[in-house]
């Protein structure tokens, strides 16, 4: 296999541009890194037959067969690593905020979009603001959003030299946010395996601030299941697999994530030709189905609906220390956290408050916390009964109205396609109409 590394600039309409051009320049790709042009990407690679390999797009469409046949995974989706670790702590509320990056405020609207998609309400999604005024802005409006209990973090993280975050926390902790009320959350750390057995990470020892600020933070990434990150990068030194002239600390641990695409690439060009077909895009994304090996520091598993599965750690902070610890595993396989050996350290000596456990039930509709039971089952009656279609679309946009759906950030939008018509000619006159 060669490579060519193709720039990607930073704003997703240059980005999505210069794509374009692309097609006659390799045969497959693994990208692109900016979330925000995925599904165009996705829809010009079907055009060529070359397959996407992703380990950032957000967007659950892509996951379709039949629109995006060679588009392929190679991480976990994380949203579905986030609601699995909600769901242990009852977390249902969420706020979502970016730094003022192209490639991060198309995140956090895609995260936003899949967390709402799980049922879940979004209160608030946002960039932070280029000031220390803007800043204090949105956390004002953070503060005004209601009973949240996560804010989700759409930016580098301070671990890796982000230094918007270390300025959105340092603020945050000032106005007295990083005291218990609310956990915050990384959001990029769900793409790579973050080191921190015996790592003391600079941000933290340096700054006793952000040191306590970071104590409200909860790193979600991918296990070490074999060796950390830094010393896998280290063997592999060692062994010459890896040239480049710089220590494991100074790598940017996505490149891992990045040697496991390319690995699973590789596995599944073998897979086609083992099976005797020809290596067009769509053959090879199908091929990465029932895939499992050692990645670069971790385990990896493709089931046979060519899901990616692999285990997660939650690590936490005390405050004092410039060192985070193991505190939950993630098993994405059985959809359940596992303790690690050491409880978690909230600030205020406890988590913030849980949510009702109807937010997490995929039978049941929330609103404000109250469960509204087998409201589909009613619906499914009135259709039954129905005589027409437009008194079914009267009455379930008025049931709506009632128990306050379609208000807030947990909105429901009905269209034709979600409805089901007695009458079928009254179907037909009633899609006239809307069009």
């Amino acid at each position: 296999m060669d490579f060519i590394v193709l720039q990607e600039p930073c704003e997703t309409s240059k980005a999505l541009t210069a794509y374009i051009y692309y097609e006659h320049l390799a045969d497959a790709f693994v990208g692109p890194t900016n979330p925000g042009y995925c599904i165009a990407a996705s829809l010009l690679a079907k055009n060529w037959d070359k397959a996407l390999f992703s380990f950032s797009c957000v967007t659950y469409e892509l996951d379709l067969m039949l629109g995006h046949p060679t588009f392929a995974r190679t991480v976990p989706f994380p949203p579905d690593v986030l609601f699995t670790v909600f769901k242990h702590f009852r977390w249902a509320s969420s706020v979502v905020v970016s730094s003022n990056e192209d490639i991060w405020i198309d995140t956090a609207g895609r995260v936003t979009a899949a967390l709402r998609r799980r049922g879940l309400p979004v209160g608030l999604v946002t960039a932070m603001g280029l000031n220390d005024t803007e800043v204090e802005s949105t956390l004002r409006k953070i503060q005004n959003a209601g009973e949240v209990r996560v804010i989700i973090m759409c930016m580098h993280s301070i671990l890796v030299g982000g230094e918007y975050q270390a300025t959105f926390l340092t603020k945050a902790h000032k106005m007295g946010m990083t005291s218990g009320k609310y956990v915050f959350v990384p959001y990029d750390t769900l793409h790579f395996s973050m080191p921190f057995s015996n790592v003391s990470h600079f941000p933290l020892r340096n700054n006793s601030i952000l040191r306590e600020a970071y104590d409200a933070v909860l790193t979600i990434t991918v296990a070490s299941e074999l060796l950390s990150f830094n010393e896998a990068f280290t063997a592999a030194k060692r062994s010459q697999e890896v040239t480049l002239p710089v220590q494991a600390e100074q790598v940017n641990p996505l490149f891992g994530t990045i040697y496991n695409s390319i690995y699973l690439l590789a596995r599944s060009i073998h897979n086609a030709r083992k099976a005797g077909m020809q290596l067009s895009g769509s053959n090879l994304a199908y091929f990465t189905k029932n895939t499992s090996f050692n990645g670069f520091n971790q385990k990896v598993q493709v089931d046979a609906s060519r899901e990616v599965k692999t285990n997660y750690v939650i690590l936490d902070s005390d405050s004092r220390s410039s060192q985070l610890y193991q505190a939950y595993f993630v098993d994405l396989k059985a959809e359940e956290l596992r303790f690690a050996g050491r409880s978690i350290h909230f600030p205020g000596g406890s988590p913030p408050a849980a949510d009702s456990l109807c937010w997490f039930d995929e039978n049941g509709i929330c609103t404000g916390g109250v469960e509204v039971s087998y409201i589909i089952i009613v619906l499914a009656v009135i259709l039954s009964l129905a005589v027409g279609g437009l008194f079914i679309t009267i009455y379930i946009r008025r049931r709506l109205q009632q128990i306050q759906l379609i208000k807030g950030p947990n909105r429901i939008l009905l269209t034709l396609e979600d409805l089901t018509f007695i009458n079928p000619q009254l179907s037909k006159k009633a899609s006239c109409n809307q069009s």
